[in-house]
């Protein structure tokens, strides 16, 4: 597949396989794998061929979910950890020791799974503070939309935007976007005095990305429907209807319009935690299986741009 930008969830899954059948096939290491879900989108990626899989878990109850749900688990390596914590040491030191590229979230809460990433004896934390990118494939809009963050600042200040903004724009870089274009979201496409973040947006947030980065287009503020507005004759340099990146304004806000878009017109998803050094493939326990595939070619994307980027150096 020839480096071409990425616009959509089969795309997503396609570029995994090249990046495989040129010989960096990613090892992804799934923390707590007893849940049918998460193996059957592990076995369906390992059988397209763009993972190799490490199930970290108990083994009873991940052999028994695979049996009942006529899921092939033979031939993966399974480490037995019947404690959902000792799994997650065991995945996250998999990972910081090399022998893993990226980290699934299996049955065990999102926060002890983090909180063990972060420990700094793994010494897997970056630059930046943790956020998490929703890239959605949505019918009826011509490209991937990413919205963050929906899974980690509660209530970003413009200080913590920017943060949020780098780890996102890692992940378009990831999917191949030039220019990246960022839409800050608002509720009015005009400043008032009742939206005091729009002025910190235009006046802090906009010059900084601008500064940092030659290839990114941002625009605030920017409603969502205008962030993704039919508009065919948009300018090579007009955000709106061309919108990569919908930066929220709340944790609420995302989780409203990515679980609408899910659930209602049933958008394909793709979470990732990106901000540490390698990439944690999160999505919901209600999210499908395809949604699951998905977040794992996105992780592979990911985390082979770090590589080749030579992001983070040697781990």
């Amino acid at each position: 597949m020839q480096n071409r930008p990425i616009h959509s969830s089969k795309q997503l899954i396609e570029k995994a396989i090249a990046i495989a059948s040129e010989g960096r096939k990613k090892k992804i290491v799934v923390a707590a794998a007893q849940d049918a879900d998460v193996l059957d989108a592990v076995v369906q990626a390992k059988t397209d061929n763009y993972i190799v899989p490490i199930l970290v878990g108990d083994k009873e109850k991940i052999d028994t979910l695979a049996q009942e749900n006529h899921i092939e688990i033979s031939g993966i390596e399974l480490i037995d950890k019947k404690d959902v914590l000792d799994a997650a040491h065991t995945a996250i030191k998999l990972a910081a020791d090399g022998e893993a590229d990226a980290v699934m979230k299996g049955f065990l809460p999102t926060s002890a799974l983090l909180k063990t990433l972060l420990d700094k004896q793994y010494n897997l934390r970056g630059n930046s503070i943790l956020s998490h990118c929703a890239v959605l494939d949505i019918p009826g809009y011509k490209k991937l939309l990413n919205m963050s963050d929906g899974g980690m600042m509660v209530h970003p200040d413009v200080e913590q935007k920017k943060e949020i903004v780098n780890n996102a724009i890692l992940v378009s870089k990831a999917l191949m976007l030039s220019p990246i274009k960022i839409a800050v979201s608002s509720a009015y496409d005009k400043l008032y005095n009742n939206q005091p973040h729009v002025k910190n947006d235009r006046d802090v947030l906009i010059p900084y990305v601008l500064e940092k980065y030659q290839d990114v287009i941002i625009q605030a503020p920017i409603p969502f429907d205008k962030a993704v507005a039919k508009n065919e004759d948009a300018e090579s340099n007009n955000v709106i209807g061309d919108t990569d990146i919908f930066l929220a304004n709340s944790i609420e806000e995302c989780n409203i319009i990515a679980k609408s878009l899910i659930h209602f017109v049933q958008a394909v998803f793709a979470g990732v935690i990106v901000g540490a050094k390698v990439p944690v493939s999160l999505v919901s326990r209600s999210d499908t299986v395809q949604n699951k595939k998905t977040s794992l070619a996105l992780a592979v994307l990911i985390a082979d741009y770090y590589q080749q980027e030579n992001i983070w150096g040697e781990r």
